[in-house]
Parts: structure tokens; sequence; C-alpha cells
């Protein structure tokens, strides 16, 4: 009951507009660039016979950029705002569907997945986390799961819709249309959001430098830093490795379902989390969530069984969401709004040096060593996550 009375108060009542742009630029974030990578990948190794190695390397190249464009739009939007970098966000994206239509030699691929790297962070995870962290105090947890549950309904809407689109009209067709859908949406919607009221703790992030600089001297900041790469590079090693670890025990078209299981549950842990964080001392959930999907992947590692594997994609699944809400919930926890672009900027760097490593190495030891050690690996990362926050992250350090 406590999470929808919140829908009453006074944050909510003045800043819903903001949630629901949040809403939408997940949504386009995570349909148009996170989860269509399977869909240029199989593309474009189906026209050129391009090896999977090479679109490997394009991925990495990918978060590469993308870890350096997060630390840029986050000192960025402490000078301009979240909205001027969202409206980068906006054209980047459609620019780089665009681009990736004239792709013929590997360089030009990786030109377009650098466009697109830039445009993830302004419109995906540290622009709405930015967006919001000036105008809510005591609910920012629930301001920001709201908002980024358009992520799993980018991914079940947007990625279907390409492929359909694609078989139908041809992929250069299907890329124009949704770069066109996904700039005038984008746009009108950051049109439509009114310039936000700050909480009456907030003050401007411009004045935010001194800030900066006291979080990089904080051990606090680092061992975020050091949480984000851990859970990141375990959590996202999994979910791109997810078929290939359920195949062998289940067959495609189980783990199929096994993926839909863990996106539908990504979607519930993000409002447990909300929920969780207006309750207990933020340090233990985050532990717990970390916890949650070490339990999950343990099991996966020591029971082989349909059922379980059902079960392990659930428990798993209860953990992506919040994992990928946490560092900007203990950034904003730890240091206030002030200066928070550039500080979760830089953090965002250990999350996107998860994302960079984590499916590489898992697939690597899964090929050639067997998906039991990948995911023994991956329990490690998130039991290490869980130990970091739980003995050394402290709210209001900065």
């Amino acid at each position: 009951m406590k999470l929808f009375q919140t829908f009453n108060e006074e944050e909510f009542s003045k800043n819903w507009r903001v949630i629901v742009a949040g809403f939408v630029m997940a949504f386009f974030a995570w349909g148009m660039i996170f989860y269509a990578h399977g869909v240029f990948k199989a593309v474009l190794e189906a026209k050129y016979g391009w090896s999977p190695v090479l679109m490997s390397f394009a991925q990495t190249w990918f978060w590469f950029v993308g870890a350096i464009a997060a630390f840029l739009a986050g000192a960025v939007i402490d000078r301009l705002g979240p909205r001027t970098v969202a409206y980068y966000g906006a054209a980047a994206t459609a620019f780089g569907l665009v681009a990736i239509t004239f792709v013929n030699d590997p360089w030009q691929l990786f030109l377009a997945y650098a466009i697109l790297a830039t445009a993830y962070p302004p419109i995906g995870n540290l622009g709405i986390s930015a967006a919001l962290a000036p105008i809510f105090e005591k609910h920012y947890a629930t301001a920001l799961s709201l908002a980024l549950t358009g992520a799993s309904l980018g991914g079940a809407i947007v990625t279907p819709l390409y492929i359909f689109l694609t078989s139908v009209l041809g992929f250069e067709m299907a890329s124009w249309i949704l770069a066109a859908i996904t700039l005038i949406s984008l746009t009108a919607i950051l049109r439509w959001t009114p310039t936000p009221t700050l909480t009456s703790k907030s003050v401007p992030n411009e004045s935010g430098v001194e800030a900066f600089r006291s979080a990089i001297k904080s051990p606090i900041f680092w061992v975020i830093w050091l949480t984000g790469l851990f859970s990141f590079t375990g959590q996202v090693g999994f979910l791109f490795q997810e078929i290939s670890i359920f195949l062998p025990r289940m067959g495609l078209e189980n783990a199929g379902y096994a993926v839909s299981l863990t996106v539908i549950a990504a979607a519930f842990g993000r409002f447990i989390l909300g929920w969780a964080a207006t309750i207990w001392r933020l340090g233990v959930v985050a532990s717990g969530v970390y916890a949650v999907q070490a339990t999950g992947l343990f099991i996966a590692l020591i029971d082989e069984g349909v059922v379980t594997s059902f079960i392990a994609a659930f428990i798993i699944g209860l953990a992506v969401g919040p994992v990928v809400m946490l560092p900007a919930m203990l950034i904003r926890a730890a240091f206030g709004p002030k200066g928070f672009g550039k500080i979760f900027g830089l953090s965002s760097v250990g999350m996107f040096g998860g994302m960079m490593i984590g499916p590489g190495i898992t697939g690597l030891i899964s090929s050639y060593i067997g998906n039991q050690e990948a995911l023994s690996g991956l329990v490690a990362c998130q039991l290490v996550s869980a130990v970091l926050i739980f003995f050394w992250f402290k709210s209001r350090v900065g």
C-alpha cells in the first residue's frame, strides 16, 4: 500500500510528467539500442557473412565508446541540464539507425556503433537518473522504477517489431521507419515535459564541481564504482549467454521462454526495489539484490533440470531491473543531487566496463571450459558486489 500512496504526494503531483518522459526515453534506449544489437548482428552476419568474432569486437567497441560518452554526457548534464543532452540522444539514435543501413565494410559498422554508443547514455539510465535526481528526494527509488519500466516494455515490443518490419519491408526501410518514430516521439515528449520543480533540499547542478571533487576523493564512491563493475559483469555476462546456457538442458523453445521469464521478473523486481528502499537501509537492500541474483545463478549452477532452470531464470530476473537502478540510487543517497550528472557519469564507466567484459569473458569460459565454470564466475561477481555494499556503503558522505 505504501508504494501506491506516494502518488498523492507533492513530489509526484508536481513532477509526474518527468517520469513519463523517462519512461519513453527508456523505451527507445533499450528497444532501439540495447536489444536491437541482436537484430543488427543477425542481419549483418547473414548479409556479409561476417564472423561472430567481428560482431563481438563491434559490441565491445560499443560499450567502450559508451563508457567515455557516459562521463562526458554527465558533465554536460550538470552544465546544460538533462533535456538538452536527451535531445542529442534522440538525434544520435535516429542517425545511428540510418547509418547502420549504409554499412558495407567493418569500419563503417564500428562508426555506426560509435554513434549509437554516444546516444545510449543521454536517453538511457544516465539521462533518466539525472533528470529525476534533483526533483525526487524521498521517493527517488519509486520514480526511477516507474521510469525504467519503459526498458522492459521497449525490449518486449520494439525488438519483435523490428524483426517483423525487416521481414516485411527489408532491414533498410524498417530502420528508417523506426529512426523516424524514435526522433519524433522523443522530441515530442521532451518538448511536452515542463521544467521540473526541485525538491527543497535540491540545488541546481551547475554548482556541483566541488561535489564531484569531494565524491571522487571518497572511498564510498569507489566502492560504488567497483560494485557497478562486478555486478554488471555478472548480470550482462549471464544475459548475453542465457540462451547458450539453457539451450543444452531445456531445448531452444524452453530457453526462449526462460529469457521471457527473466524479462518479466525484471519489471516486478524494479517495483519491489522501489518499495523496499522506502523501508530499509539502502546498503542492506542493495546487498540483498546482489545476493538474490547470486542465488538464482547458483541454482542454475547446481541443478540442470527444466523446472529448476525456469525457477533460476525468474530469481535472476528479479534482480535484473534493480541492478540497473542501484548505481544511481547509491550515488544519489551517498552524495545527493548536487553534481549528480558528472558523479554518476564517472560511476557509469565502471558499469560500462562490466557490460564490455562480461559477455566476452562468460562466452570464452563457456566455450573452452564449460557453462558450470562460467556460472561459478558470475555467482562470484554478485557475491563480491553484495559484500562490498553491505560492509562499506554509507549514505550522505559527500
